[in-house]
């Protein structure tokens, strides 16, 4: 059987974060909407959610893609972890609307995360699958990764901490050391390192 570890996990989405994900952030930070929906479409291919929103309620309106979305994220308020689960559950039901009700629960916190960081946690099904919880229950989700993640912080902090002598083995290998180690030490990077390892779980 395949094992996939916490240093194995935090690696791999250190370069997920340095070859795709930091690219799509820096985007939808941008001034620019054309640059934000390009970040939206590149991470729709890459999270493979795109599927889940059909050109079909874009263009009826005569809408450019993703632009929906995007009016949705870029009217976000605060998020704070007391609030989280409610604005998770708020944008995922605005998204569903404009897409003929369609189940975007996945896709919300993904794009959440994206635009967010932490404290959003990504839903998908292998890490539901991992973490035994009910299908689309998000709050059951959300405090079983919690709980997890209290479990296993020891360890992923260990992982993490190893990736600062680690650059060479990324996609940055002359990565600056301080700047490395800023990067491992934030909190989102270590929830995501819990996400990719539950991913890998859930998909074994």
């Amino acid at each position: 059987m395949t094992i996939r570890t916490f240093d194995f996990c935090a690696l791999q989405f250190l370069n997920q974060w340095l070859e795709k994900e930091a690219s799509y952030c820096k985007s939808l930070a941008s001034s620019d909407i054309a640059t934000q929906r390009q970040a939206l479409g590149a991470a729709g291919a890459h999270f493979r959610v795109a599927r889940n929103l059909p050109r079909k309620y874009e263009s009826e309106r005569s809408l450019q893609r993703y632009q929906p979305v995007l009016n949705i994220l870029n009217e976000l308020g605060s998020v704070t972890p007391s609030n989280m689960v409610e604005i998770v559950e708020n944008t995922r039901q605005r998204i569903s609307s404009e897409y003929g009700q369609r189940n975007v629960l996945s896709l919300t916190t993904k794009f959440l995360w994206l635009k967010i960081k932490s404290p959003v946690r990504i839903y998908d099904r292998q890490a539901r699958v991992a973490l035994g919880t009910p299908d689309g229950d998000f709050v059951a989700f959300n405090n079983a990764f919690t709980a997890k993640y209290a479990e296993s912080q020891d360890q992923i902090e260990k992982a993490c901490g190893k990736l600062v002598d680690m650059a060479s083995y990324s996609v940055r290998p002359n990565m600056q050391q301080a700047e490395l180690r800023d990067l491992v030490s934030s909190q989102w990077f270590k929830e995501r390192v819990l996400d990719i390892y539950l991913w890998n779980q859930g998909n074994a």
